[in-house]
């Protein structure tokens, strides 16, 4: 998940904080009774949040018949919401340089941010703020042990509650329901192909035409002959402005590229030769008009608007992040299987995970009790079944085993979390908590999610598809002291890989591919790339040792 820093002039200041709604400061504003809690004053709180494709209710509703007015009800809260439409980060660190309207609650994807709002004193050691203020809250006695070491590992302390949490231990108290949700945990993964069953068998063809690179490509072309609505197919679609992590880094993955060589030492995936494979194929579609460049620079609701429109053929990217599940005709060929015969690899972290969203709670707020109890409220088993599945006989219902199976009014609902607010609250989603607490779904209980698991394992079970542990290669973001050359080398490799792969994908013709493609390996190593993995390297073999475990290159 990302955070990337510019430098801003002075207006950028009375840019700060614009957003999805106007921030201010915490205030009271009214009185609720709610059950258990008594008649107590409602107080706003401004939550600011780096990720912009978030989009919780612009609109906080008090009606006690919705998510957030049951929130309220408990807890007392009403939120404003910051989310800018871009450079969240930097707006963030404006934040925190000029130390005016600091928000309550603070959730980010970046390390390095974190870092900053820990070292500038503005956010709270959650243990200790628990400890103040809620002292009797379930989170003090029943987080995830190995969770926590993680975090506290990361940040140095339990200051963030992290999103989607995912472990060993959490699977001790949250043991998974069936068979469908432990393949979930062991294959599961965000980037993969989508591909569409509908244009597929219109077209004639079988997943296994299109499990090749070859294969597909040609698929491609038949595509290009189709429409839908009177409008012609899109044969592939990439994952927007972001595409060079999610696709090319699929791609890589499928290709066989591994960020260590065949002795086990950390390597650029940039420098692994499989990466040129992936490169090259994105360069094949592209000279094919098999997808449009514009694609490489639209935001998330644009291709949530392609995946929706019924015209994209394939998608390759973070599927997470797509909402293909609403749709039943979307499934997967798992890998595409390189020309050179190489071995499809997929990363899967057997480590616990300190979260993708991370959350804080601001030292400045003036609702600090508030705040302590509706933190406690929306991790306990009560608050995430309200604000992620809703109302027990409208949302959802439990089996005769006390298993919760959603409703269709509950399956639409969080199909428009945007104005329902069901399932909107990503920041305290809890994956092993649902993994338990749900059905195993089938088609006739839960199509989306059954939709969502044929495709999102579909890489990782593939009997081509070769897991390593990649536990020691989540590298600190801050790896490197900012001040340092190192940093900076890091800066400029960074910047020019970016500029470099779109005009590698844009070439003209094979020789202008192959003449850039050899420019950008002879360009990252004069920046100093080769160095940088030599530093990698040492905390990758140091957490090697630290974990047990032992990573080697299988292709190359």
């Amino acid at each position: 998940m990302k955070g990337k820093y510019t430098a801003l002039v002075l207006l950028v200041f009375s840019l700060l904080f614009a957003g999805c709604s106007s921030n201010g400061n915490t205030e009271n504003v009214n009185k609720v009774t709610g059950e258990n809690s008594g008649t107590q004053t409602q107080s706003k709180a401004v939550w600011f949040s780096t990720v912009d494709f978030w989009n919780p209710p612009a609109t906080w509703s008090t009606d006690p018949n919705t998510v957030q007015g049951a929130i309220t009800e408990k807890t007392g809260l009403t939120f404003e919401f910051n989310i800018p439409a871009q450079d969240g980060d930097t707006k963030l660190n404006l934040m925190l340089v000029s130390g005016d309207n600091f928000p309550d609650v603070v959730t980010v994807t970046n390390d390095v941010l974190i870092k900053k709002l820990i070292e500038a004193g503005k956010v709270w050691d959650l243990e200790e703020f628990l400890k103040k203020y809620d002292p009797d809250s379930h989170l003090l006695t029943d987080f995830p042990a190995d969770v926590k070491e993680t975090i506290i590992s990361r940040d140095g302390g339990f200051y963030a509650y992290p999103s989607h949490i995912n472990s060993e231990d959490a699977r001790a108290v949250y043991p998974p329901s069936g068979q469908f949700y432990i393949d979930l945990v062991d294959y599961g993964s965000n980037n993969g192909i989508l591909v569409n069953g509908n244009l597929l068998k219109e077209a004639g063809l079988t997943i296994d035409d299109i499990k090749s690179e070859s294969g597909l490509l040609e698929a491609y072309k038949k595509m290009k002959d189709l429409t839908v609505d009177g409008a012609p197919v899109i044969p592939l679609l990439v994952d927007g402005k972001g595409f060079q992590d999610p696709t090319l880094g699929f791609l890589q993955d499928t290709f066989g590229a591994m960020p260590v060589d065949k002795d086990g030492n950390f390597r650029d995936k940039l420098l692994a030769p499989e990466t040129k494979e992936a490169l090259q194929f994105l360069y094949k579609a592209q000279q094919g008009e098999y997808f449009e460049p514009g694609q490489m620079t639209v935001d998330n609701a644009a291709v949530k608007a392609d995946i929706a429109s019924g015209r994209v053929f394939t998608f390759i990217g973070n599927t997470a992040n797509t909402s293909f599940q609403l749709n039943d005709y979307w499934t997967s060929s798992g890998p595409v299987l390189s020309e050179t015969g190489t071995t499809p690899v997929l990363a899967k972290d057997k480590r616990a995970g300190g979260g993708w969203m991370k959350t804080f709670i601001s030292k400045t707020t003036k609702q600090p009790e508030k705040l302590a109890k509706w933190i406690s409220f929306m991790t306990s088993k009560e608050g995430m079944l309200l604000h992620i599945y809703g109302f027990e006989g409208i949302h959802y219902n439990f089996d005769g085993e006390g298993h919760l199976i959603k409703t269709e009014q509950g399956l639409k609902d969080a199909a428009e979390y945007m104005t329902t607010g069901l399932s909107a609250f990503w920041p305290f989603h809890h994956t092993t908590f649902s993994y338990s607490i749900q059905q195993a779904p089938t088609e006739d209980t839960d199509l989306e999610a059954v939709t969502a698991n044929r495709v999102q394992a579909a890489y990782g079970k593939s009997q081509e598809t070769k897991i390593f542990d990649s536990a020691s290669f989540n590298l600190p973001a801050d790896l490197f002291p900012a001040s340092s050359n190192l940093a900076n080398d890091e800066l400029q490799i960074k910047t020019y890989k970016e500029a470099q792969i779109a005009k590698i994908i844009m070439a003209k013709n094979d020789g202008e591919f192959s003449k850039l493609y050899d420019d950008m390996i002879v360009q990252l190593k004069k920046l100093g790339i080769e160095n940088l993995d030599k530093e990698r390297n040492k905390y990758v073999q140091d957490k090697n040792k630290e974990y047990g475990i032992s990573v080697k290159g299988i292709n190359s």
